[in-house]
């Protein structure tokens, strides 16, 4: 937990910005997208920044120490997963070998293994867009997201 906590303590805009043009746009970096930084950046400065250091660094340590996906099959809700293809977010991927590296965050595969293992689950994927599809292509995310919902009543 302590190096996980380090790493957040390091956490800058430049750092963000940096992680998510890697990964969250599909290569495809616009200006507008800095607005979003900016506000996770805020987070790690403003009051109470020690308490989402703290959080976020639990939450990376449960990601990988506590892994729920073998009980992902278990869900027995209405299920709609909107998933960016281009996607390739891993949490700790940057500590992996290179040629491990490569084989993480593949939401083209895990989105559809994902709603294989939900009972009934239906999946959107965004082929084109990444991590954040509401951010990218808020139109389509939203008339996916409410056609979804409309279609789960």
């Amino acid at each position: 937990m302590d190096q996980w906590y380090a790493n957040e303590q390091r956490t800058t805009f430049e750092g963000i910005k940096k992680y998510q043009q890697a990964t969250y746009y599909a290569g495809q970096w616009e200006p507008r997208y800095d607005k979003w930084v900016a506000m996770q950046a805020g987070m790690y400065t403003g009051n109470g920044k020690q308490a989402v250091m703290w959080n976020q660094a639990l939450t990376s340590d449960m990601i990988l120490s506590q892994p729920v996906v073998h009980e992902i099959e278990k869900i027995r809700v209405p299920t709609l997963l909107l998933i960016g293809e281009q996607d390739n977010t891993a949490i700790g991927k940057a500590a992996a070998p290179a040629e491990v590296q490569k084989t993480l965050g593949n939401y083209k595969v895990l989105g559809a293994e994902t709603a294989r293992t939900i009972p009934g689950a239906k999946l959107v994927a965004f082929e084109d867009l990444g991590h954040s599809p509401q951010i990218q292509a808020p139109d389509r995310f939203n008339k996916e997201l409410l056609d979804g919902l409309q279609a789960m009543k």
